[in-house]
């Protein structure tokens, strides 16, 4: 969850005032980059912060982006400001500092002046974000190499003395020796690259597998030849010189799951036989065939099925065989009743007219 003081630094990514309710506001203003030659640095552009106590009146900025954030409401994000404001309070009357992430710090002096201090270490300026510190050589440091020239000019033995006390030579002995070491790290670095590059792929059989194992930068391994042996068996099969089809084969099974079918002289496949019982014969219907119903008398169409039914239920209150007929086009249709001619849908239709309702006949 994102807490208050980091939301603070990361809206003055964006804005130039950024307002804590009921404690003050922190406002900012772009200063162009900073060349101190003394020290031979060069800051870059960068937001220069000033607290003013007297900015409490909430402007909603912090509040509603807290709220966005964390996704919770308005007034539960006031409150997490709230009960930061008073923390704050209750650290600065210790008199300790109260420390916000990449803005900076905040205490009470001696007369009980609230001062604020930014980060130093610290840019906010988002045209200025990666950009550090450009060092280069000081005015004094170009001051006492052109005083070094001017006595090399004027007197050689004081330039003998001076460099003598400033400058520091390596012995060519050991910068050779140095030099030497760096080729004997890249030789040692890159002789086993070259080894291996030439034994794995002739002496070991990883290009042909796929797999490199451990034993394959071995070069003192010796790698066994994997030994098969031959093993033959005799089976003895009876084969009848009596044709047979294949469906007197089955029918002339033993009673075993398994038994061998002979398709031709060459060729026997292994048979499962599952012996299945012959079904009783199931006994006449002695049901009637159903006449259908030839005419519906549709007392209405309902989009919503609870309605529908609350129709089915009325109509049926009524005394009326009421029944939900089809859905047609999305429509629950509702019957009153069915006839199987159209005189006995006309008689039903003038019923449920005589009740309150608008029926018509529906022809299946």
């Amino acid at each position: 969850m994102l807490t208050t003081d980091k939301l603070i630094g990361e809206l003055l990514f964006r804005h130039n005032c950024v307002i804590v309710p009921e404690f003050g506001g922190f406002v900012a203003r772009q200063t162009s980059a900073v060349i101190d030659y003394a020290t031979g640095t060069m800051q870059p552009p960068r937001k220069s912060l000033l607290f003013n106590r007297q900015l409490i009146n909430n402007d909603g900025l912090l509040v509603a982006e807290l709220a966005r954030t964390n996704e919770i409401s308005f007034d539960e994000a006031l409150k997490l400001v709230q009960a930061t404001v008073a923390d704050w309070n209750d650290t600065l009357k210790r008199g300790e500092r109260v420390t916000i992430e990449r803005v900076g710090f905040m205490f009470h002096d001696r007369e009980k002046n609230l001062c604020f201090e930014q980060d130093r270490y610290f840019n906010l300026l988002l045209a200025s974000y990666g950009l550090g510190s450009v060092h280069f050589i000081a005015k004094e440091d170009m001051d006492l190499v052109q005083e070094g020239a001017k006595i090399r000019t004027l007197d050689p033995a004081i330039a003998t003395e001076k460099a003598d006390e400033a400058d520091i030579i390596d012995h060519p002995a050991a910068s050779s020796k140095r030099r030497m070491w760096k080729y004997v790290a890249a030789a040692a670095c890159i002789l086993p690259i070259a080894f291996y590059s030439i034994w794995i792929p002739t002496r070991t059989d990883a290009l042909q597998s796929g797999v490199l194992s451990i034993q394959d930068f071995n070069p003192f391994h010796a790698k066994q030849d994997a030994l098969y042996t031959q093993k033959s068996e005799n089976y003895t099969v009876t084969i009848s010189d009596v044709e047979q089809s294949l469906e007197d084969q089955i029918n002339n099974a033993p009673e075993t799951e398994v038994f061998a079918v002979q398709l031709d002289d060459n060729f026997i496949i292994p048979v499962k036989v599952e012996r299945i019982a012959e079904p009783t014969p199931a006994a006449p219907s002695t049901e009637q065939a159903i006449s259908v119903a030839a005419f519906d008398c549709v007392v209405g169409c309902f989009s919503s099925q609870s309605n529908a039914q609350n129709m089915i239920s009325s109509l049926k209150a009524r005394g009326f065989d009421a029944r939900q007929v089809d859905i047609s086009n999305g429509l629950y249709r509702i019957s009153a009743g069915s006839a199987t001619s159209e005189e006995q849908a006309r008689q039903l239709v003038a019923s449920v007219n005589a009740q309150g309702f608008n029926g018509w006949i529906l022809r299946h």
